[in-house]
């Protein structure tokens, strides 16, 4: 009885540290797929690029309104609103072109490298995945901390969130078509009829928001959505750049 009970333990035993293998190698393997997907990213864009877009750009933006509301007026909110979030939206939308550029537009300049491996295209989707999902969280943290000083004069949280989400749509949302584009004074052009949604979206929360409450989920829905759908389109342009002739 004695061995059979403790064969059974053993077995007990055994399963347990299998159990405990098979947890760890998923997690791993999650680690692991996870740094290749950052790993793409920073093979595809150089570091310039991310210097500029995730920390220079939105160190300017948060300085800037840290700067204006110490006046602590109304008009110092709507300067932010004007003039510091359209200059930051203007970065969000137009430098993507300087790393990714055209590469929806058919025989793109900078997609014929996608032809010399088997691994190419898979590359260039992690990358271009990582890339929507950063625009989201930069955004997110820019504003945040740029509208630290608001919160603290009354400005609602939620107001706060919807801006966020709507900047963020608006930056994913534009590489469906700022993508297709190779000149860069019509991206220009084009970024300041892009960017107006967010503005007037924004305006509009800071002075609804708190009575559309329902509006934030809604919101991040949308997003969601927009993310998904953003990232269909590129993966299905990269895959056709790659038997294009």
């Amino acid at each position: 009885m004695e061995s059979k009970s403790g064969s059974m333990n053993e077995k007990m035993v055994s399963q347990e540290h299998d159990t405990e293998r098979t947890i760890n190698k998923k997690d791993n393997k999650a680690k692991n797929e996870v740094l290749t997907y950052i790993r793409d990213y920073r093979v595809m864009t150089n570091l310039k690029y991310r210097l500029i877009t995730n920390i220079l750009i939105p160190f300017l933006a948060i300085f800037t309104s840290m700067l204006i509301a110490c006046s602590k007026t109304i008009w110092a909110w709507i300067g932010v609103i004007v003039i510091v979030y359209d200059f930051y939206m203007m970065c969000e939308v137009v430098q993507d072109y300087f790393c990714f550029g055209c590469m929806c537009k058919k025989n793109a300049f900078g997609m014929h490298f996608l032809k010399t491996g088997f691994n190419g295209v898979r590359y260039f989707e992690n990358a271009v995945l990582v890339d929507i999902l950063v625009r989201p969280l930069r955004i997110g943290i820019t504003i945040l901390i740029a509208s630290i000083p608001f919160i603290k004069f009354g400005v609602n949280i939620w107001s706060i969130f919807d801006i966020i989400m709507i900047s963020s749509i608006v930056s994913v949302g534009s590489l469906n078509i700022f993508r297709y584009m190779d000149l860069g004074m019509y991206i220009y052009l084009l970024a300041l009829i892009v960017i107006f949604p967010a503005i007037a979206g924004s305006i509009a929360v800071l002075i609804y928001g708190a009575k559309i409450w329902f509006i934030a989920p809604v919101l991040a829905v949308v997003l969601v959505g927009v993310i998904a759908a953003t990232y269909y389109h590129m993966m299905v342009r990269i895959r056709r750049s790659y038997v294009d002739v």
